[in-house]
């Protein structure tokens, strides 16, 4: 578990009790500690990082499987909170994570990087949240995935925290950085209030390098040359046409801007826009005329456009605060006594 002394968040005793009997396994009066742990779990408010937990550590069924119903159970209450509350609850503080993905970490899928960065997360000691599905996940996305064996200079993802810290970036980033593997690199970290666009959203460009081999040099330039001459540069893909699969063409001339050769590298930029999921490999090996993609890219930087959320709070602070108030009311189960007569008398809230 992580070291207290220099956690940027509170140490939670019941998380790390947890953590202790899951790496030792239960103890024989198990049960009347487990009941013990999950009440302090739940007034630490601490199940949300004690089922991710349970979940990254998968213990053996037969030991903690009424524990873990336990738990899931109470999670399961707070859905209703977690969806009304994700981007209003003024706790909830949105972390956004610049990182470096290189080999041999670029190997990994979006959803099993993902997981990696979780778990660095919570063994760093961080409040890492539960979205509001019902699957019961961290809330925690990537920004434009990079496609699979390429690396990433400068990476974006975030994850929803229960509360914020008063910890710098540098001690935010430093702190992760114990917990990741070799190839994966948190650059810096940033809180955003919760209520902030989704880093996915914001993702405008991306700037990318390709080193070409020796051998290939002199006829890579001319297909690269051929293809900025072009004012249009077709290739065939498989997709719907009508509604039915099958093959078209289309123009990727649009797609490659501010494309120069240095040296043997060809630098080149590329859009991003949300749904968007344009392969920079696939483009590559159209251009040169390759049947399988390049290796040797990198995507350097991924730029991101200005979130209008934090850029004028006024429109959101206000309207986020009242829904805020309104969910609490809602989920506070307090009396409503309507009261009906003849004389027509208004409603009284009690």
């Amino acid at each position: 578990m992580a070291n207290p002394l220099s956690a940027p968040f509170p140490v939670s005793s019941s998380l790390e009790a947890l953590g202790r009997m899951l790496a030792a396994g239960v103890p024989e009066d198990g049960d009347e500690v487990l009941d013990r742990t999950l009440q302090d779990l739940e007034r630490e408010r601490r199940l949300d990082q004690a089922w991710l937990l349970l979940r990254q550590v998968r213990p053996d069924p037969a030991r903690w499987g009424r524990f873990m119903a336990r738990v899931k159970a109470r999670v399961d209450q707070g859905r209703g909170r977690r969806m009304n509350l994700s981007a209003t609850d003024p706790d909830r503080i949105t972390l956004r994570l610049q990182f470096e993905l290189r080999t041999p970490a670029c190997v990994h899928q979006p959803a099993a990087l993902l997981g990696i960065l979780t778990g660095a997360l919570l063994a760093a000691g961080f409040p890492v949240a539960l979205g509001p599905e019902k699957s019961l996940r961290p809330a925690i996305h990537l920004g434009h995935p990079l496609p699979p064996m390429v690396e990433g200079w400068g990476e974006w993802a975030e994850v929803a925290l229960t509360e914020g810290t008063r910890a710098t970036e540098r001690e935010l980033a430093d702190r992760i950085n114990e917990h990741v593997p070799p190839g994966l690199r948190i650059l810096q970290c940033r809180q955003v209030p919760g209520h902030g666009s989704p880093v996915a959203d914001l993702c405008r460009e991306a700037q990318w390098r390709w080193t070409c081999p020796a051998p290939a040099l002199e006829a890579a330039r001319e297909r690269v040359e051929a293809f900025l001459a072009s004012a249009v540069f077709e290739v065939e893909r498989t997709g719907k046409i009508g509604g039915q699969k099958g093959a078209k063409r289309v123009d990727i001339r649009p797609l490659l801007e501010d494309c120069r050769w240095e040296g043997a590298e060809l630098r080149f930029r590329t859009r991003l826009a949300p749904g968007e999921a344009t392969n920079p490999r696939k483009l590559l090996s159209a251009i040169l005329g390759l049947e399988v993609p390049p290796e040797g890219l990198a995507r350097l930087s991924v730029g991101l456009g200005e979130d209008p959320r934090l850029a004028e709070p006024g429109k959101f602070e206000p309207r986020l605060r009242n829904i805020y108030e309104d969910a609490v009311l809602l989920e506070s189960g307090g009396s409503i006594r309507i009261l009906e007569d003849d004389d027509d008398e208004p409603v009284v809230l009690g």
